[in-house]
């Protein structure tokens, strides 16, 4: 955890350097013409460049007092090193939740080039907190869907920790995105059971769409990673780097039977065959990319149709029995002609 101890230690680990006046650290930003500075005299203090058009609604994030804070800290330094301009990042935003919600004060909030809200990051502190709200997330929504309700335009949602081990920062992140599938919109013209975010008038409508719609899709780390550009977000293909192992937690299990309840496939060896098919797709997929290769069993958010996706299946599964089962399998391109 980033605390106060090491605090001096994690700031000069991602730039920050000691000014003239003494126990004060600072990062520069010519291109921006501004300057965050951490002062360890007294109780301490962070100075972010509201000169230079940073808003800070209250400055509850803006001392020593919380180590959540540090984590908002090195989040603002992220931000800033990717591309993001001081005068589109505001600290603690404020909405009215309710009585039923403790805060109603966003950790940042980053708007797009024309001042709309492109993404709003909840900040924890790695390790219970930050996985006591992810769960908060799966189970309700969370603070995240209550803010997304007050902000429409919103079109990303990152839960965000950060930690040091004494040479080098790391961090966490999940990000859900806040928009439409342009596949399943065309499926809720013939299915008006479909829940859609654009049709969600509360939090907790919006969770039921992201629930039943999206099955809680994450979309993993989209805003911070390296090759990502500051104001053009979006998911990009998962590669074979990116793969990870399933969890205790996961329940993988009761995932498979759900889809395949959902898809009224209730025979066990219907099942069963279906669920093999997968496999061979996916094993063969694997074998035959590269680390940084982008895998084709996926759906790749943006780009694919149901028809794309399932041309590929069938070009894998037909690559995997031959490869595994010295069986041929007739298969056609979606493209052929």
């Amino acid at each position: 955890m980033i605390r106060k101890d090491n605090l001096g230690s994690m700031i000069q680990a991602i730039g920050y350097i000691r000014s003239e006046k003494a126990n004060v650290y600072e990062k520069k930003y010519a291109q921006y013409d501004c300057v965050i500075k951490v002062d360890f005299n007294g109780s301490g203090s962070i100075i972010y460049p509201e000169e230079k058009g940073m808003s800070i609604t209250r400055k509850t994030t803006c001392n020593f007092s919380e180590p959540e804070n540090f984590v908002v800290l090195e989040c603002i330094t992220r931000l800033l090193d990717k591309g993001y301009r001081p005068e589109h990042i505001e600290l603690e935003k404020e909405w009215p939740l309710g009585h039923e919600r403790k805060s109603g004060f966003a950790d940042i909030l980053v708007k797009d080039e024309d001042g709309k809200t492109l993404f709003i990051v909840e900040c924890k502190t790695i390790g219970n907190e930050y996985k006591k709200e992810y769960n908060n997330t799966l189970n309700y929504g969370g603070q995240l869907f209550s803010y997304w309700r007050q902000d429409g335009n919103c079109k990303w949602l990152s839960l965000y920790a950060s930690d040091f081990d004494g040479t080098k920062v790391y961090y966490t992140t999940e990000t859900i995105d806040c928009s439409d599938d342009v596949n399943i919109l065309v499926s809720a013209k013939k299915d008006s059971t479909i829940q859609l975010y654009k049709n969600a008038h509360t939090a907790e409508e919006l969770y039921s769409a992201w629930d039943e719609t999206y099955d809680k899709r994450f979309c993993g780390d989209i805003i911070f990673r390296e090759d990502s550009q500051a104001y053009q977000i979006g998911v990009k293909p998962l590669r074979k780097a990116d793969l990870k192992d399933f969890g205790e937690n996961d329940k993988i299990v009761n995932k498979f039977e759900e889809i395949l309840r959902h898809n009224n496939v209730s025979d066990k060896e219907n099942a069963f065959n279906r669920l093999i098919a997968l496999f061979i797709c996916k094993l063969v997929d694997e074998i035959q990319k590269g680390e940084h290769d982008i895998v084709d069993f996926q759906y790749k958010i943006g780009s694919d149709t149901y028809e794309t996706l399932q041309d590929r299946l069938q070009r894998l599964h037909k690559e995997g029995m031959e490869k595994f089962m010295r069986e041929k399998i007739f298969y056609v391109a979606d493209d052929y002609a």
